[in-house]
């Protein structure tokens, strides 16, 4: 009897013994088995010499890979991730794998798709770069460590540094991933390295067909030097020869997976890659890196001038607490954009609220249309006339007659970005004004469309949600006005404020790219809040640093090891019930735990949500405990819908 441990993608936290007949190893190879009254696809993972068990074994069912799909490295490094992440072993696998191999499909029948050699056209020419850009370059490239962190303001080049560090890798016969937080950025970053590296430059990310992610795997696995640019789940790929991996933007929060396996893009690059050399790249660096600067682990460079020298925009506030605005704006901006349009230049405004409208009521009564799931107000979405539910993505037809007294008499409140441009575009009709949002680029083909309106030098607005602020190259932006970003200076999330100064300081720097005279304007109800007072400087290097110090000072994230403990359930009193008996188990010398907690969504797909935040300065303590309190809750079964351990939390959510 050959008996085997195969690795499934369910959430049971263990593998699964099957046997077989065959005389080949089968480590590493995909498989069929059945599970319950279903058929998976598994992945063997190692042999079970036991000679004997005392369950009947199931016989795997087929196989599908003529040689492994995983080495013994690479399943020794998704068992490390597991470990890490305390995540089933299975589901971590199946990130390793495009989704044409987590189906029953065999390599055989795969087999015309597999590309054999990659391209050997020249390379084009790169810009030359400035005196400051070059040096950083050289410091880099003769940096021992692994990990690097350029620190550069906005517009000081950063792109062209990425592509002098690929090429100089190119021409050691070793591969590059270049990784962006947004699928809306890959297209200008792949565009840009296409001139300099023609068909050498792959591009990977979520919205490729099944085929397409399936090709980029192929190329990534030969031995060429190539340049990959992609999304966080890029970082799966078996590159062949990998030897530098930059994080554009490396702050972001799209690097965190949020859901399943709760992974941090930036952490699994270094365990799959230790010898890589790993470069961190941000006007705005988090916390997290700052602090492996200050200990020594990682190498700082600076960038601290403007390309082309422009200066910094002026960052400026506007009183709005006892002002009446005119949807959503102040008088005083809506003569700035005046002026900024006759003046032939550009403006974005920031409002980091998609729809037309967040509140959908009753005139009558009053009653607040919500929805059921997650007991949310519903935004109203007027183009395509119904209410959306931003938490769970569920769509509602308008309401005929109000629940409350019956009345048909409904209208809206506050003010989304539909409703903006509807607004900027009744009042400027002689301008284009160009929404920018989930909504606006959802499709490939309204990315394109967006990406070409924002390289034109135009007069015209440009409306939209953080998805603005990201790394775009605008060509004639001379005013940012910023809205509603009150809410990110108070709050328990202990990540909050740092968000927020880096949104303001990088939305501020898509101004002045082209041209002096450059403005930014915050509309607030806080302008005497000690923490705008010092990013109206536009200096993060002071903001981080202050809020290092008191950190540091009281023992908190990221001078500490900090895991949150989510769960959610229908029954709100099971689920507090349940954390408080987590609670109990977490507490010994060593790990603190806070909670349970009411989640920033409380409810979501009509589940209950909380948390509980455990935290330790001894990692090995906390690690150890964790892992202890899963092996004891496997072994108990499930006692609520659903929970989770998210190790580098971003935020409560």
């Amino acid at each position: 009897m050959n008996l085997v441990e195969v690795a499934l993608p369910t959430p049971l936290r263990s593998t699964f013994t099957y046997q077989h007949n065959l005389q080949e190893s089968l480590i590493g190879k995909r498989v069929i088995v059945d599970f319950g009254r279903r058929k998976l696809v598994g992945i063997v993972i190692k042999n079970n010499h036991q000679k004997e068990v005392k369950f009947k074994v199931k016989y795997i069912s087929k196989v599908l890979d003529e040689s492994p799909v995983f080495n013994a490295q690479q399943l020794d490094k998704i068992r490390e991730i597991s470990d890490i992440y305390q995540h089933p072993v299975g589901e971590v696998a199946a990130l390793f794998l495009p989704n044409m191999l987590r189906k029953n499909t065999t390599t055989e029948s795969l087999r015309k798709y597999q590309e054999q050699v990659l391209s050997k056209k020249k390379l084009g020419e790169l810009s030359i770069l400035t005196d400051q850009q070059t040096q950083c370059l050289k410091n880099i490239l003769a940096e021992k460590k692994n990990k690097i962190l350029l620190f550069g303001v906005t517009s000081s080049g950063k792109t062209e540094i990425y592509k002098h560090l690929v090429r100089e890798y190119f021409m050691n016969g070793q591969s590059s991933l270049v990784l962006v937080p947004e699928i809306f950025l890959t297209p200008q970053l792949y565009e840009s390295f296409v001139k300099v590296f023609g068909d050498h430059v792959l591009l990977y990310h979520s919205s490729l067909t099944e085929l397409q992610k399936y090709k980029v795997f192929l190329k990534a696995k030969l031995k060429g030097p190539k340049i990959i640019i992609g999304t966080r789940s890029s970082v799966f790929l078996p590159v062949k020869n990998l030897g530098l991996i930059i994080f554009d933007e490396e702050h972001d929060q799209s690097f965190k997976q949020q859901d399943g396996v709760r992974y941090d893009a930036k952490r699994v690059a270094q365990v799959l890659n230790e010898n890589a050399k790993v470069v961190f790249a941000s006007a705005t660096p988090s916390l997290s890196n700052l602090r492996d600067v200050e200990s020594s682990k990682t190498s700082v460079f600076y960038l601290s001038q403007r390309y082309g020298e422009f200066s910094k925009p002026k960052i400026s506030l506007i009183d709005v607490s006892k002002k009446k605005l005119q949807k959503g704006l102040h008088p005083e901006v809506y003569e700035k954009i005046t002026k900024t349009l006759n003046d032939g230049k550009q403006t974005l405004i920031l409002l980091n609220r998609r729809g037309y409208a967040p509140i959908y009521f009753c005139n009558s009564c009053g009653w607040v249309v919500k929805s059921n799931c997650c007991d949310a107000p519903l935004v109203y979405h007027r183009f395509d006339q119904r209410l959306r539910c931003h938490r769970c993505g569920s769509a509602w037809s308008l309401p005929r007659e109000c629940r409350s007294c019956g009345a048909d008499d409904f209208d809206s409140k506050g003010i989304g970005t539909q409703q903006l441009e509807e607004v900027l575009q009744e009042k400027f009709s002689d301008y284009q004004v160009v929404r920018v949002d989930r909504d606006s680029v959802s499709s490939k083909s309204k990315r394109s469309t967006t990406s070409e309106l924002i390289k034109e030098s135009k007069p015209m607005i440009f409306v939209g949600t953080q998805l603005l602020a990201k790394g775009h190259d605008f060509r004639n932006l001379s005013l940012i006005v910023i809205l509603n970003l009150d809410f990110g200076l108070f709050g328990a999330d202990v990540h909050l404020q740092e968000q927020t100064a880096q949104l303001l300081i990088q939305v501020a720097g898509r101004a002045g790219r082209k041209q002096e005279g450059s403005e930014v304007v915050l509309q607030s109800r806080l302008v005497d809040h000690p923490l705008l007072k010092v990013l109206q400087n536009g200096d993060f290097s002071t903001v981080a640093q202050s809020l290092l110090k008191e950190r540091k000072m009281l023992k908190l994230y990221p001078y500490l090891n900090m895991v949150y403990f989510k769960a959610e359930d229908t029954n709100q009193d099971r689920l507090n019930k349940f954390l408080l008996e987590i609670k109990k188990k977490f507490s010994v010398d060593g790990v603190e735990i806070y909670g349970p907690f009411e989640n920033p969504v409380p409810k979501k797909n009509y589940k209950y949500r909380m948390f509980c935040i455990i935290q330790s300065d001894n990692d090995s303590i906390l690690n150890a405990k964790v892992r202890s309190v899963v092996k004891e809750l496997a072994k108990d079964g499930r006692k609520i819908a659903s929970w989770a351990l998210d190790f580098d939390p971003i935020n409560a959510t």
